[in-house]
């Protein structure tokens, strides 16, 4: 585990994993107005005293405010010695300082994480005014594997706001995102890259519409040609909205989006007033949303124009407790998985007319079953991950054994709050990105396999500051910190390695050296 994400500062006393920076850069309104500005923050919309946030900048400080160190001279204009005794002295107590920070590391009085830049390639932190369970990201036309500096992305979110009538649905554009500066690089190996970062800062800009009820999940129909956004309101209801014309106005400043699209496309009320979290888009465009009550609907679009869906009003039924989520299998298209407060993942098929599932692993956890991910290159391993903070992956080749039980392929109990959102990468079929409410997000690499004199030197490694070993599973590739209750997390689908997460605390956006 030698790409760690923490280092521990014993000269400070506040504890944050991710530096709370204090530079904002916002533009943008629903209206179709926009103004690229550097202010402190920026009007997002409700009755005008709502605001979204911003971005937040790390180094404001350090490159306004640049100290010079003057050496002191005799009286023959020689240096005075000792000088760079003093500095080495200084060099060797800053680094006894700072030490790498291992899970279970107890911190000391006036100790604080900071975040070590050399593990990112790129991270970007955004507050937020109301906090956002749920978001995706929205395909784009920029093309797919790109890796070039700086990026530029697209994505969707859902508020919980205070008052029911505050809440809204928001469109974001991700812009100028660099590189990660390396303070910890010498000058000489700073490329021209690092350097023109120093004066380069994201650009938010925000798109939104107005949503009644708090926004429970949300979900965008990958289609650069016809996007379309599924929400699920606190209200009981889901809500499709047609997308493209706020996307069209980032890219032509001035355009007023007319009030027929400020509206949903159309509501499904199929759950009646039974809220729910569990949802998933089809590549063709169909819904599927699980409510508290058990109940797991379908929403059919009529044609590819988007402009007609019908709900069915006939549920499939054999969870006995809340649907958590539900993923729509990568092989076969009418085949979905869901998972359950009642502790089981089942499989269903579309077509099956008694609308009972076919596949049942009951007990797949010990608790609540909050997750499941289905891996879109191996199309046979499903992960789950559970309320008492384990996640399993799950081989479909090998679903139960000859005495019908299903044992996981993997399980690993490492996070210890509630796993709340896990996904494959999609360009990596072994790595699986993982958050928790104990506000960490791993990346794991399940192809790790080390033999037993690797595994003894890994062992030997992972040693705390107390002296004591701590037991840091071999796949265990990154753990990113510094959110407070992290929701969920995506990883990009055009931008490879590039990951993005919500927690009450606002928006973290990153990519690491692991992936």
């Amino acid at each position: 585990m030698s790409k760690r994400q923490n280092t521990v500062d014993s000269s400070s006393s506040t504890v944050a994993g991710v530096e709370q920076p204090k530079y904002v850069a916002v533009t943008g309104e629903s209206n179709g107005k926009q103004a690229a500005r550097r202010t402190g923050k920026t009007a997002m919309d409700v009755d005008g005293d709502a605001e979204m946030g911003g971005f937040e900048d790390a180094y404001e400080d350090e490159i306004e405010e640049e100290e010079v160190v003057e050496r002191e001279e005799d009286s023959d204009g020689v240096e005075m010695e000792g000088e760079e005794e003093e500095e080495e002295d200084e060099e060797v107590v800053a680094e006894k300082k700072h030490r790498v920070y291992l899970p279970g590391d107890i911190l000391g009085e006036g100790e604080t994480l900071q975040v070590d830049n050399t593990a990112y390639h790129m991270l970007h932190s955004m507050s937020v005014q109301w906090p956002c369970l749920s978001f995706d990201f929205v395909a784009d036309n920029l093309g797919t594997g790109r890796t070039a500096f700086p990026h530029t992305m697209y994505a969707i979110a859902g508020t919980q706001a205070d008052q029911a009538y505050r809440n809204q649905v928001v469109l974001m554009k991700w812009s100028q995102l660099h590189r990660t500066i390396n303070d910890d690089k010498d000058d000489d190996d700073k490329g021209d890259d690092d350097i023109n970062d120093l004066d380069e800062d994201p650009i938010l800009e925000t798109k939104t519409m107005r949503h009644q009820g708090g926004v429970n999940r949300i979900r965008v129909l990958q289609s650069a040609q016809s996007p379309l956004a599924a929400t699920w309101a606190d209200t009981g209801k889901v809500h499709i909205w047609d997308i493209q014309r706020h996307l069209n106005a980032f890219e032509t400043p001035g355009t007023q989006i007319p009030q027929s699209a400020m509206q949903p496309l159309f509501t499904v009320a199929s759950h009646g007033s039974i809220e729910g979290y569990a949802m998933d888009w089809s590549l063709d465009g169909r819904l599927l949303t699980g409510d508290c009550g058990g109940n797991i609907y379908l929403t059919t679009r009529r044609n590819n124009s988007g402009a007609g869906f019908v709900a069915d009003r006939s549920a499939f039924r054999g969870h006995t407790s809340s649907v958590e989520d539900i993923q729509w299998s990568p092989e076969e298209a009418s085949v979905f998985a869901s998972c359950s407060a009642d502790q089981s993942i089942k499989i269903w098929d579309v077509r099956t007319r008694s609308r009972r599932f076919a596949l049942d692993v009951p007990g797949a956890h010990d608790s609540d079953v909050n997750v499941i991910s289905w891996n879109r290159r191996s199309r046979y391993l499903l992960a789950s991950g559970s309320d008492n903070g384990d996640f399993k992956v799950w081989d479909m080749r090998k679903w139960s054994d000859s005495n019908g039980r299903s044992t996981p392929a993997a399980c690993f109990a490492w996070h210890k709050k509630a796993v709340t959102s896990i996904e494959w990468c999609p360009t990596d079929e072994s790595v699986l990105a993982v958050s928790g409410a104990d506000d960490q997000l791993t990346l794991w690499d399940l192809a790790v396999e080390l033999d037993a004199e690797e595994e003894a030197r890994h062992r030997d490694a992972m040693v705390g500051s107390d002296g004591a070993k701590r037991d840091v599973p071999a796949q265990l590739l990154f753990i990113h910190q510094g959110q407070n209750v992290i929701k969920e997390l995506h990883w990009h689908p055009q931008i490879p390695g590039m990951l993005a997460s919500t927690a009450l605390s606002g928006f973290n956006m990153f990519k690491t050296i692991s992936v």
